[in-house]
């Protein structure tokens, strides 16, 4: 089972779905366990102390837990945005070698290239965001490098040219493998299941704290439960690169049509 459909909702969304999760769990404590727990462990304002003290050596852990796997969540993000742009810098100059060879076939070669840039940005983006990769941007590679290899270089110059066009076509399938290779990347389940059991053990820590004053016993429950949400929430959206509205675009891609392949 996955939880992918909550990259199909709107941002805003996501945001209020997690934050109402948490606060939740933390409001049925404060209602209904907090007072069970006093009655059951005999709980006073004196042990306050005591607790407060698990609270806080818990938190630190989590909290040391929770930042680096944000850290990474993130590096992991800008890393395969990273990979994209490589990826379309690696065939804006494949685009740029394929225009100076001087031969009938590089024009086939440049539509080639175009189509599947076109295709990349209007068809396998969307299917990329739900982790599916198309076999048509195989054979457009696979035509393509069909054409190159056909070519035959007449003159030194020519020779030259050939050699960076292949090396630069190597360099693109690589990028280009790289990038494929990123699209299902995510939190293994375990880590999930530690984010989410670490938060709900913070929270229930709180509910052994004796506090009179109902009122702030509720602020203090919807503050921490926003508090994790909006963490889980964060981590969450950077999660799954492509996926969401906070994802990783194919603008790249877009701008050598718009301004390189027009």
């Amino acid at each position: 089972m996955n939880f992918y459909w909550v990259y199909d909702l709107p941002e805003w969304q996501f945001f209020v779905l997690c934050n109402l999760l948490f606060i939740s769990f933390s409001l049925l404590g404060a209602f209904f366990f907090s007072s069970k727990f006093e009655k059951m462990f005999s709980l006073s304002v004196e042990h306050n102390s005591i607790v407060s003290t698990f609270i806080a050596t818990s938190g630190v852990f989590y909290g040391i837990t929770l930042g680096l796997i944000a850290v990474g969540t993130f590096e992991n993000f800008n890393s395969v945005e990273s990979t994209v742009n490589n990826e379309s810098s690696s065939l804006a100059s494949l685009y740029r070698d394929v225009e100076l060879l001087e031969d009938t076939s590089n024009k086939k070669m440049l539509t080639i290239l175009k189509n599947y840039t076109s295709y990349t940005v209007d068809t396998a983006w969307g299917l990329q965001k739900k982790g599916i990769s198309t076999n048509r941007c195989n054979e457009m590679i696979d035509s393509f490098q069909k054409e190159l290899s056909s070519y035959e270089p007449k003159r030194e110059k020519d020779k030259i040219l050939f050699a960076e066009t292949l090396k630069q076509f190597n360099i693109l399938i690589t990028d280009r493998r790289l990038r494929l290779n990123s699209v299902n990347s995510s939190l293994p389940s375990a880590i999930w299941i530690i984010l989410f059991f670490g938060a709900f053990v913070i929270i229930a820590l709180t509910w052994c704290l004796v506090i009179s004053n109902k009122k702030i016993n509720i602020i203090m429950s919807v503050l921490s439960g926003s508090l994790l949400g909006s963490l889980i929430f964060l981590i969450g959206s950077m999660d799954n690169p492509y996926r969401g509205e906070f994802s990783v675009s194919s603008q790249a891609f877009q701008i050598l049509l718009d301004d390189l392949m027009k």
